[in-house]
């Protein structure tokens, strides 16, 4: 018996499909990983190698985009529009210059998993690899990051809480 919860409802069409999208390629990477661990390849390393190169690309993308690269809300709000919000449950608990937090209470990968038949153990372990990319995410942007609660580790959310590095805030009041 699975101690993983992942429901929360939504009625949007859009997020709907959103989350179909993005459960058949996380479908897609287990399918992988399955195979390569059935033939004996490691593949952890390659998938979290890929992971962190998705991750600088997705970092050069935000950042674009903000006006201040060290003011979190600036990045919250690209990550909260309103299908993402939906699709994923999120549930913001902070945005402030400092600190962007939000409480996720679905995630469409862990679907896209736990569809398969992957046991608790293999979906924690995906989740695992696949928070790589937000941990280097982060880092690549000059923020800290913490994921403390995830849903496929039986937490009730998956909690992200990206900081400004206190060293980025301690150089910028010297300026």
């Amino acid at each position: 018996m699975s101690k993983i919860k992942n429901d929360w409802p939504t009625e949007n069409k859009m997020a709907q499909f959103y989350r179909r999208m993005l459960s058949n390629a996380a479908h897609k990477s287990a399918l992988n990983a399955a195979e390569f661990e059935k033939r004996g390849i490691p593949y952890e390393d390659v998938y979290r190698t890929t992971s962190r190169q998705m991750a600088k690309q997705t970092a050069a993308g935000f950042l674009s985009k903000m006006e201040d690269k060290q003011d979190l809300r600036q990045l919250g709000a690209q990550m909260t529009v309103e299908l993402g919000k939906e699709a994923f449950g999120m549930e913001i608990k902070e945005m402030s210059k400092d600190c962007f937090a939000m409480d996720m209470h679905y995630c469409p990968h862990l679907k896209g998993w736990q569809d398969m038949g992957m046991s608790d153990e293999m979906c924690a372990k995906l989740c695992d690899l696949a928070m790589e990319g937000d941990y280097a995410m982060a880092k690549e942007m000059g923020f800290d990051f913490e994921n403390s609660m995830r849903l496929a580790n039986g937490d009730p959310v998956c909690r992200v809480v990206y900081r400004v590095r206190k060293e980025n805030a301690a150089e910028e009041k010297k300026d």
